[in-house]
């Protein structure tokens, strides 16, 4: 079994700033993401995943992937890095430990990407 890479929420506010070339995939339902998100992420359901996963086309682009605690998207991580993503990340605690943290939460899904694509 593959160990599954995790980011803390320190590390991924820190990689936004920077301004570095990454992919946020935010895996919750609609309604979930409706209550807010983590901005510049984009929405991949979780359940549509395997048969959208040709979208991500960079397997070693820098991949992070969050929900509400953290749970699903260590199962998404999992899922990719079978798949043959090498640089795919869970954030720990998902959006819950965000917010907890006081980071920016988005209520604008305009700004929010519905699709995305891995950028290489």
């Amino acid at each position: 079994m593959t160990e599954i890479k995790e980011i803390n929420i320190d590390s991924l506010h820190e990689l936004i700033e920077s301004e570095r070339e990454f992919v946020l995939l935010d895996i919750r339902t609609m309604n979930e993401i409706q209550q807010g998100m983590i901005p510049t992420g984009a929405i991949q359901s979780m359940r549509e995943l395997p048969v959208e996963l040709h979208k991500y086309t960079d397997k070693d682009a820098l991949m992070v992937v969050y929900c509400r605690s953290g749970i699903r998207s260590f199962q998404v991580c999992e899922f990719m890095q079978d798949k043959g993503y090498n640089n795919v990340y869970n954030l720990a605690g998902g959006i819950m430990a965000w917010a907890e943290k006081g980071f920016a939460i988005s209520k604008d899904q305009d700004s929010y990407h519905k699709t995305c694509s891995a950028k290489g």
